[in-house]
């Protein structure tokens, strides 16, 4: 009887439920990452009111709420952004 190879155990691949569980994981930190910096930002260095970085924050949270629920998609946060307000962030602008 002949041996099958050794495999590297992390070499298997993960079920579609393991890579849309990391995929998400890594976009609500993502999320929550850039929300805490935009909100210490505007509390640290703008010295806006705690109400006001409160309202903003719901108003976030409620926001990222419709596109998880499909209300609205990215997508369509990136066309109003820029078409309604010439208003366009990318990273690749920083460098």
């Amino acid at each position: 009887m002949k041996k099958s190879p050794k495999r590297n155990p992390k070499r298997v691949p993960k079920t579609q439920a393991d890579v849309d569980r990391a995929w998400q994981e890594g976009a609500d930190f993502g999320i929550e990452f850039c929300i805490n910096n935009f909100l210490l930002v505007l509390k640290d260095k703008w010295n806006m009111a705690d109400d006001e970085i409160y309202r903003l924050r719901g108003d976030f949270l409620a926001q990222i709420d419709s596109i998880n629920g499909k209300f609205c998609s990215y997508a369509d946060v990136k066309r109003a952004l820029g078409g309604d307000y010439n208003l366009f962030v990318r990273l690749e602008d920083n460098k």
